[in-house]
């Protein structure tokens, strides 16, 4: 289907698209058609001399879509947890208990913080699956 700017002769589309189109204009009623010449002759004459209708703005879109990705890309940059500071090195973002911990193999005792709080959960959670 190729169809150069310079070749005047509508494709099978086109042609079915006009066709539509012209069905549909003469099945609405003259008095209608009236109406509606009237509202959009009404419609062009309120703009001011010279004004344009709204468009979307194509001169500043792909700035701002620019400056809205940079923006987007420094939040991202700046909000993750943990980002290791530039110029040092990865042991020096661990403290000797971390790689103690980690050397060590054994599971660390979460319940050795606060024992209470893990038995209410479990006694809370046995509470709900019986309910």
């Amino acid at each position: 289907m190729n169809h150069s700017p310079d070749h005047d002769e509508p494709t099978a589309l086109e042609r079915e698209a006009r066709r539509l189109l012209a069905a549909s204009v003469e099945s609405v009623d003259g008095r209608a058609r009236s109406r509606l010449n009237q509202a959009r002759h009404a419609a062009l004459a309120g703009l001011a001399p010279g004004a344009r209708p709204f468009r979307v703005p194509g001169r500043w879109l792909p700035a701002g879509a620019l400056a809205l990705a940079a923006v987007l890309a420094v939040a991202v940059w700046i909000g993750q947890p943990g980002t290791v500071a530039p110029g040092s090195t990865l042991a020096e973002n661990f403290s000797a208990e971390d790689a103690e911990l980690l050397a060590s193999g054994e599971e660390p005792e979460l319940y050795a913080e606060d024992p209470e709080f893990y038995e209410w959960a479990e006694s809370d959670a046995a509470a709900a699956g019986e309910g």
